[in-house]
């Protein structure tokens, strides 16, 4: 039986929304562990540990929208605002949760960061050439 072109275009939405968030789960499974594997050898401030979470979440966030993007193949700044809204709704539903509290200041600083970043992802993963499908 043959698939409609509705059953496909929401097939290549769910597939592109289940690779994404691999992507986004590996990229800062992989930053953690190197930022870890630092913080080992290393004795830093938790100044330091700030910025190394915020630079995983930059990496996860970026590696979500740009697969999105990029299997999207259009729509790339739509695509990334809309990968960094969720991925900020998860995060600051997870703070909530596990932290029960957040500030003002870190609130503002972690949207801006993750929708910089996933905007960037969602542009460049629809500029990038197509090497292998």
């Amino acid at each position: 039986m043959r698939k409609t072109p509705a059953q496909r275009l929401r097939k290549e939405r769910i597939t592109a929304v289940v690779y994404s968030i691999f992507a986004c789960i590996g990229a800062v499974f992989v930053t953690s562990l190197i930022f870890s594997a630092i913080a080992t050898v290393i004795d830093l401030s938790d100044g330091a540990f700030t910025v190394m979470s915020s630079a995983a979440l930059c990496a996860g966030c970026f590696a979500a929208s740009f697969v999105a993007a990029k299997r999207r193949k259009r729509n790339g700044l739509k695509t990334g605002l809309l990968c960094g809204i969720i991925i900020f709704a998860v995060t600051l539903l997870g703070g909530i949760f596990f932290v029960r509290s957040f500030t003002v200041g870190g609130f503002f600083t972690k949207m801006l960061i993750i929708l910089i970043c996933s905007s960037l992802g969602g542009i460049i993963g629809v500029n990038s050439p197509q090497r292998f499908r």
